[in-house]
């Protein structure tokens, strides 16, 4: 028969035992946990990026469309200025040619 004392110290050999699997489990787990959070936080890195990516060159479009209309747009306005003046060259030509005649 086994005296109370050896019992005692197969219970604080098994609680050690159990304690010391507790902290190893406990540090696997945390290592575990720290390598799937520098996972995830890897992975939103590469999404983000990429949703950058994607947005620039949705911006880069986008700044080239509106470019484009705004130099039609100024095209449109030089030509119409130009109409403008031409005939106003040729408004000026017939009133110079006017004074000219009426002075001869």
């Amino acid at each position: 028969m086994t005296s109370i004392m050896e019992r005692i110290a197969e219970a604080e050999a098994k609680a050690d035992a159990i304690l010391e699997e507790a902290n190893r489990t406990a540090r696997e787990r945390i290592t575990q946990a720290r390598n799937d959070a520098e996972a995830a936080l890897a992975a939103a890195d590469a999404e983000e990026r990429e949703k950058t990516a994607r947005a620039l060159v949705r911006a880069r479009e986008e700044g080239e469309k509106i470019a484009e209309e705004v130099t039609q747009k100024a095209k449109a306005e030089t030509d119409a200025l130009h109409a403008k003046a031409a005939e106003r060259v040729a408004e000026a030509v017939a009133s110079l040619m006017e004074r000219i005649e009426a002075g001869v």
